[in-house]
This record gives structure tokens, sequence and C-alpha cells, in this order.
């Protein structure tokens, strides 16, 4: 499909029983639902909790864990931050995500939301027009369901239901009910290129779009496009309630040049791919509208091709000609690349779309309020500020380590000099083993991480933020690599050397160890064969036939070679699997070191700590579902 042209830059958004559509209304959906010694000792005396650094371990175990459920872990995310974070996101939208992620991948229903512009042109009935295009089959005569659309009065929304009865794509007998519980009339409408995709529409004017945009918010303007209120008549009084509606994609539509003029009017962060605009022009060309982030359709030139091709099939060379030139099919094309379901059962675009779009709103508006609590929180002499910065700063720090300890190790352990070290190469290798382990170590093992924190250490000399503002703040290091069995007391050091500290363990104990595995498997591979051999032999001279002294031979020599491969694979898969927990390890550690600094610089600040510690919180939660997104299929 050709993308629809959108009107602002998007922020990059990207999105277990199925629900069935005559069962779960749209807004029925919306109620709410209830090694040495000092290595040892060194490891025991961090207290990483007491530094409040809970966040990174969250994305230190997506590393090394693989057997959880993203899109449990991701549901779990988004009632954690529903209950813990009310005010910084948008609660019916997140309703919509959740139930989402409760129907089966990649079959999940979408909602797209009509909206006329109401602007003093004719965008209500063009919006009728267009939907009725979008969704009307041309090789049908003219449902009910078109002329009850076209009679319908757009001062109430309505709810279109697209699907087939019985899974069959035929003609469904359309009607115009009112769903139990509100008074909101829906239509049940076929339409065979979309009846697989579940998806549900809602066709009403924009009426809060105005409001919205006055207050110059573009957060508060994509809100109301994507969470449109409606009022429903609550029973028994009948009393008009309004209640947000969310929905996944939206549709703006306009009339004419002020149509047009309105929407390149409205400040909208989402992208194209979720929030799309068509205008309707009756006189104009393609040139006109040249580098214009709209859509140009023809209402006029698509319903007369409807309705020529429904009089008589010969009339198909016009039909597609007036079609075209409704430009119509951008818009079914965007409809059916979003809402049917994919074969590789990936979760749909849009719901991917609507959970990254939560996410990011809601940590855009925590940093605002972390910003405004903190000028309020710091005071004296450490920059407002200050503090955090350099949490962010650390925070980027460990999220950037653990990608790099990730990559680099899959990128060396992938390597051509690991494959080098293969257990069919070791007679000729094994005297190499070290070398390549350490010089993998020396390359691979936190480089770039490692200067890093010298940096960030900098910073935080520079903002002065330490305790007593000394010139030089001095953090807890790890125990010197001693062969004493006495605790090695802990050094104070201008910037932490967990990083170095464990590169150099790794080389210093564990590389000895796997060379000399090597070594010895090699030796007893090479005795076995010989013993076998001449086992064999003696055989051979004692009156045994060549082939059974043969197999002897034979035997000995392929069971040699298993045992060679099956030890020292396993002595390789244990050695990667141990430098990746050491790596992770050393940066916890660091964080931990830099993160106490920080600490005892905020101690002395309160007034708004408690808020801030949930802010906090809400933040790593945040980065637990955008890590559970991550990974979603």
């Amino acid at each position: 499909m050709t993308p629809i042209l959108g009107l602002r830059q998007a922020l990059g958004r990207s999105g277990a029983l199925r629900q069935s559509r005559s069962s779960v209304c749209m807004f029925c959906s919306l109620t709410k639902r209830a090694g040495p010694s000092s290595l040892v000792a060194w490891r025991k005396s961090l207290n990483i909790g007491s530094l409040r650094r809970e966040s990174t371990d969250a994305a230190s175990t997506t590393t090394t864990t693989t057997t959880s459920d993203p899109r449990r872990d991701l549901q779990d995310a988004l009632l954690d931050l529903q209950s813990q974070a009310p005010n910084h996101v948008n609660l019916a939208r997140v309703q919509l995500a959740l139930r989402n992620l409760s129907q089966p991948p990649g079959h999940e229903s979408i909602r797209v939301a009509l909206l006329g512009l109401k602007n003093g042109t004719n965008s209500g009935p063009t919006a009728k027009k267009l939907l009725k295009l979008a969704l009307a089959d041309p090789l049908n005569p003219p449902a009910d369901w078109e002329t009850q659309l076209e009679d319908h009065d757009l001062s109430q929304p309505l709810i279109v239901r697209v699907g087939a009865i019985d899974g069959k794509d035929e003609q469904i007998e359309e009607k115009l009910s009112v769903a139990k519980g509100h008074s909101i009339p829906e239509i049940m409408v076929s339409s065979p290129p979309l009846n697989a995709g579940n998806l549900e529409m809602l066709l009403m004017e924009a009426a809060e779009l105005a409001a919205a945009e006055n207050t110059g918010d573009a957060l508060a303007v994509d809100d109301a496009i994507l969470a449109p209120t409606v009022e429903i008549s609550v029973p028994p009084k009948g009393t008009p309630t309004p209640i947000a509606t969310p929905v996944h994609m939206a549709l703006l539509v306009g009339d004419g040049v002020l149509g047009a003029a309105s929407v390149l009017s409205i400040p909208i962060l989402e992208g194209t791919d979720t929030i799309a605009v068509a205008v309707n022009f009756r006189k104009i060309d393609e040139g006109d509208l040249s580098g214009c982030p709209i859509v140009k359709v023809s209402l006029e030139a698509g319903e007369e091709g409807l309705e020529l091709f429904r009089e008589d099939v010969g009339n198909a060379m016009r039909y597609q000609a007036l079609w075209s030139e409704s430009n119509m099919g951008r818009i079914g094309d965007w409809l059916k690349e979003n809402v049917l379901p994919n074969d590789s059962e990936a979760t749909k675009a849009p719901v991917r779309n609507l959970i990254q779009s939560l996410l990011q709103n809601a940590r855009a508006k925590i940093q605002a309020d972390e910003a405004r609590d903190l000028f309020k929180a710091v005071a004296g002499d450490i920059p407002p500020d200050a503090v955090a910065r350099l949490n962010q700063g650390l925070s980027e720090w460990a999220q950037n380590a653990h990608e790099e300890l990730q990559e680099r190790l899959e990128v060396a352990f992938a390597g051509r000099s690991w494959r080098k070290l293969g257990w069919w190469k070791l007679f000729w290798r094994a005297d190499d083993v070290g070398m390549l382990s350490s010089e993998m170590l020396a390359l691979r093992f936190l480089p770039d991480a490692e200067k890093s924190i010298i940096y960030l250490a900098g910073r935080v000399q520079e903002a002065g933020v330490a305790a007593g503002h000394p010139v030089q703040p001095l953090y807890s290091s790890p125990p010197p690599a001693t062969t004493s069995t006495a605790v090695a007391t802990q050094l104070e050091i201008k910037w932490p050397t967990h990083i170095s500290f464990t590169r150099n363990y790794l080389q210093e104990k564990t590389v000895p160890a796997l060379q000399a595995l090597a070594q010895k498997l090699v030796l007893q591979s090479t005795g076995g064969a010989a013993l076998t051999t001449a086992l064999a032999g003696l055989a051979y001279l004692s009156a045994f036939g060549a082939y059974e002294s043969g197999a002897v031979a034979a035997l000995g020599l392929v069971w040699s070679l298993r045992r060679l491969q099956l030890k020292w694979e396993a002595a390789r898969n244990f050695w990667e699997e141990e430098v990746r927990e050491e790596g992770r390890k050393a940066i916890r550690a660091t964080e931990a070191s830099i993160a106490e600094v920080l600490d005892r610089a905020s101690k002395s600040h309160g007034g708004e700590a408690e808020a801030l510690e949930e802010l906090r919180k809400a933040r790593e939660i945040i980065q637990r579902a955008e890590d559970a997104l991550s990974r979603l299929p």
C-alpha cells in the first residue's frame, strides 16, 4: 500500500481468547476490571537494593532470560502502570491495549474512528460518504445499511461493526440497532475485503478537537483524536454521561479548502500509520497538493463509479477510471494493511502503535513532572537539575552497557577467532586457547562502557553533587585480586573500576583453567585412542581377525573423540555464560557505585522526595513495558 500522507512527523511509534464481535461492544469493554574469596566478599558487600536502582535488573534480565512470555509481561506492566501512575496515562487507551493483549496474536480487534471536522464545512456528510465508499461491495446491489448510513444524524455517534456471519463472506442482513446498555446505534456490515480483520469503526464529528487544539498541547490533541468522547444515556433516567472511546487509528475527514486549512492547523504528533487525513476536493489537481500532507479524495467520482458498476458490469472500465480518480483505493489499502490478520501470527501494527504511544506519552508526562519536582526538591549550591541529568545519564549508560555486552559478545562468540577453538581443532590449537580467549576479552568485554563511565564520573565531579562538595568524589571499588583468604578492604578510587576488575578476573582465573582443560582433554583423547589401538594390535597378534581388531581400534577412536567433543563443547558453553553473567554483574556494580554518590547527594533534599520516588517507579514500569514490547512477536 502506498502510505497515506499525514500532518506532522511521527515520533517513531512502532504495537488470549478471541472475543466475539457480537458479544463484545466497543463501549461495554471500557468498564473497569476489578570465584576467589575476595570476589565473593565483594559481591556479598554490595547492597544494590538500598541504592534503589532495581530498574536495570529488568533490563539486564532480558539478556539472560528467554523463557518469559513477553505478552504476559506487557500485560502485567500495563496493569501496574494503570494502578500506580493513573494521572500519567490515558486509562481508556490502557484498557483497550489490555483487551488486545488478551486476544490471539495477529487477530486482535482493531478500532478505527472516522472524525468529521466541525469547521463550518460539509465534513459530516463527507465522512459518511467516505465510509460508505470504503465498505461498499460493488459486486452486490445497494445494501440497506448504505441507506441507513446516509439517513443517520451525525449529532449522535454511530458504531459500524464489520464482519461476516458464521465466518462466511456473504452479504448479511444489515440493521440499525441500539447496543444493550447505552443509546448509541450500531450497524452490522459485511465488507468482503475487511471481514477477517475484526474491525470496529466509530463515525462521529470531532466536537472536542477544537477545544484541545486551543490548549496548545499536542499530547492533548492526540488524546482527543485517539480517545474521542461520546455521550451515553445511562438508564433508568437516561442521564447523558460522557465516556472516552479509545481507538487504534483515526481518519480525519475534511471537505474543500476550509477543511484542508483546518486540518493543517492541528498539531498532531502521531504518524500517518495512526492518524491519517483525507480531504474531499471537487476541482483540484494533484499538482496543487504537491507537498501537502493530506490525501485528496473525490467522493463524487467514487459514487458515480460505484453506481455505474452496479447498473452494468460492462461499465467496469469506466468504474476503474472513476475509482482511480476518487483515490479511495488508498483509504482501503490503509485499512486492509493495518486491520487484516497476518500470516506470521505477529501482533498487529496498530496494537503496537497504541502501546508505544501510551508509553511514550506517559514517559513525557513523567519527565515533565519530575523536572518540576526536582526544581522544588533541590536547593543550595547544587544546580536544580544536576541530579536529574546525572540519574538520566546513569540510566542511559546502564542501558547502553547491557546492549553493548549482549551485542559484542554475540559477535565475538560467533566470530572466526572463537570458531578456531572447535573441538576437532584442539589437537593443534590447544595452546592457543588462552591467547584467543584473552584477546577476545580485551577487545569485546565492555570497552566503550568502561570509557563512558569515566566520562560520567567526571560529570559527577563537575556538578559537585557529592556529599560535602569535595573536589573529587570517591567511589567504592572491588577488592584487589589476592590469594589471601582474608577479606580485602574496600578502596576509594576516582571512578568505578568494576569492569576492568572483572575483565582481569576472567583473564587470570577462568582463561588459564579453560586452556588447561583443553590440553587435558587432548591428552586424554589421544591416550584413549592410542590405548585402544594397542589393544587392537594385541588382539590381532592373538589370532583375532583383522576385522575384529579393526573394530576394537575404531570403537576406541570414536569413543575418545566423542568424549572430547562433549566435554569441550560443555566447557565452552559454560565459559560463554560465565562471561555474560560476570559482565552483567560488573555493570550493576558500576551503576551501584555511581548511584551511591548520587543518592547521598539527594538524601538531604526533602519536600518532593515521595513524589520523585513514585515517578521513578512509574518510569521503571514504563521501562519494563518497553522491554516486553520489544520482545513481543
